[in-house]
C-alpha cells in the first residue's frame, strides 16, 4: 500500500478503479476509464494496493479533502451547520480487482485512509455510497448524515446514494466498543505493508 506519485502508478490505479466500477455496473463507470481531474489535484491522495506475490495493483481509493474547495457530494447534499468550516475529507473511487480477497484489501485501504486523515488533522471522514457499498462503511461505524434520505450525485448519476460521516476523534472508541475485531485490525495491529510517506502526506494535506 502506498501513495500514488507517478503517472504510471496513477494509470494502474485508474485501471483497477475502472474495472471494478464496470464489473459492478456502477453509475458513470464508462467515464472512469481515464483519470479524473481530481486525481491530479495537489491536495488529493490516491492510494494503490499491490499484491505481494507479483506487485500487481489490486486496489485503490482517493482521499479528497475540503481544505481548498468543497467536497464533491456537497453539490447535492450541503453539510449541516455544525460541520461547516471543519476539516473534512471524502473517500472516493474505491476499487478492488476481481478475484482478490476483496474484504481484506478494502479493509487495508480503509485503514490507510483513516491514518492519512488522522495524521493530517481531518476531523470528519465522509463517504457517499450506494447499495451495497454503503453497508461497508456502516460496518465501520459511519453515521448516516441524512437520516435515511438518499441523493443522486452529479458525478455518479443514475443511483441514489447515502452520505455517511465518521468523526475521527470518536473512531477508535466506536470500534473498541462496537466491533473489537475491527478495533484490533485498525488500531492494535501494525501492518508493515501499509507504507505511508509522512512527508508526502504533509506536503499534500498539511497537519
Amino acid at each position: 500500500m502506498s501513495i500514488v506519485t507517478t503517472a504510471s502508478e496513477l494509470e494502474e490505479a485508474v485501471a483497477v478503479r475502472s474495472s471494478a466500477y464496470e464489473r459492478h455496473n456502477a453509475p458513470g463507470a464508462a467515464k472512469l476509464r481515464e483519470a479524473e481531474a481530481d486525481d491530479s489535484r495537489p491536495d488529493v491522495v490516491v492510494l494503490i494496493a499491490r499484491q505481494k506475490l507479483d506487485g500487481r495493483a489490486i486496489g485503490t481509493i482517493r482521499v479528497q479533502p475540503n481544505f481548498a474547495e468543497p467536497m464533491k457530494f456537497e453539490r447535492s447534499a450541503p453539510l449541516p451547520a455544525h460541520l461547516k468550516g471543519r476539516r473534512g475529507a471524502e473517500l472516493m473511487r474505491l476499487g478492488v480487482a476481481n478475484g482478490t480477497p476483496g474484504r481484506m484489501v478494502t479493509a487495508a485501504l480503509a485503514k490507510a485512509s483513516y491514518l492519512i486523515c488522522r495524521k493530517s488533522g481531518v476531523e470528519h471522514i465522509y463517504v457517499a455510497g450506494r447499495r451495497p457499498v454503503d453497508a461497508i462503511y456502516r460496518s465501520y461505524q459511519f453515521d448516516d448524515l441524512l437520516d435515511g434520505r438518499k441523493v443522486e450525485l452529479s458525478y455518479a448519476p443514475g443511483a441514489l446514494h447515502s452520505i455517511l460521516c465518521l468523526p475521527v476523534r470518536d473512531a477508535e472508541e466506536r470500534w473498541r466498543t462496537r466491533n473489537f475485531g475491527l478495533y484490533s485490525f485498525m488500531v492494535l495491529t501494525h501492518h508493515a505493508d501499509i507504507a505511508l510517506d509522512d512527508q508526502e502526506i504533509h506536503r499534500r494535506l498539511g497537519s
